[in-house]
């Protein structure tokens, strides 16, 4: 049987877990894959990205995790989200292991997954991921990004979709974010303000001491996430790193080579 591996294809799946309906991609076929998404972003923002992973030989799997019909609840900040996470992969997989892939806010989610939850993770992709603290502000003075405003978070996420090359992306991202705000805007400031202040130090020297191998990407024109936070983060957590061109949205803006770097450390 030859799978249609189109974008046509796709169709979103849903599931009840822990009271929320749960939206998510489920694509190809092979090793487990869990792909968790940046802040306020659905799945289908990373189709193109999905379906040339899965061509690879892989089954990759996306949820809706921030808006839809979720109802997860967030007041124990980013451990709210990372468990939920853990028991729908533990559900779709239906216990066996998997590949995790985290993109900025999903990035923080899946380290502290890793962490939390060892026997699920095989090994873990951070791409342009929260979690490390280290920032250098404005007048160049060493501080933490607990410190960094709202309005200066605000204005990296507009600076870094202007500097998006791949134009097609941008009314879906804009669409997405725009809508999600407009429907529970205080659900989307509480997910900013979780990034905003997570620090992943004790869980990334977890997964250190365990040897889980761990790739970090970082793109060279990303300002949303400054480079001394992921610099710090590939020694905390003991990772392989690679910095590229392009800017925060790599993760959905650059398919072929997302699936050819992150295939090719599945397959390591």
């Amino acid at each position: 049987m030859v799978l249609d591996l189109t974008r046509q294809s796709v169709k979103s799946q849903s599931i009840f877990l822990d009271g929320s309906k749960v939206s998510f991609l489920d694509v190809g076929t092979g090793g487990n894959v869990l792909m968790v998404p940046g802040w306020s972003l659905s799945p289908r923002i990373y189709c193109d990205s999905v379906l040339e992973l899965a061509r690879q030989g892989y089954r990759v799997v996306v949820p809706e995790i921030y808006g839809g019909s979720s109802k997860i609840n967030l007041d124990n900040g980013l451990s709210s989200l990372s468990n939920f996470v853990a028991r729908f992969g533990e559900f779709v997989f239906g216990g066996e292991t998997f590949s995790l892939i985290g993109h900025s806010l999903g990035g923080g989610i899946s380290t502290s997954l890793a962490a939390n939850h060892p026997l699920l993770v095989s090994r873990l992709v951070l791409i342009s991921s929260v979690g490390h603290p280290d920032w250098i502000d404005r007048k160049g003075l060493s501080s933490t990004l607990g410190n960094r405003s709202i309005n200066d978070w605000a204005g990296a996420f507009l600076v870094d979709l202007r500097r998006t090359k791949e134009r097609s992306y941008l009314p879906q991202v804009i669409v997405e974010a725009v809508g999600e705000f407009a429907k529970n805007p205080a659900r989307v400031v509480k997910c900013a303000l979780i990034a905003k202040a997570v620090d992943l130090r004790a869980e990334m020297a977890q997964i250190k001491s365990r040897q889980l191998p761990v790739l970090c990407i970082w793109t060279k024109d990303d300002v949303v996430i400054p480079r001394e936070s992921f610099l710090g983060l590939v020694d905390a957590i003991g990772a392989s790193s690679v910095e590229l061109d392009g800017t925060h949205s790599w993760a959905f803006e650059a398919p072929m080579q997302f699936s050819g770097l992150i295939s090719g450390f599945l397959a390591d």
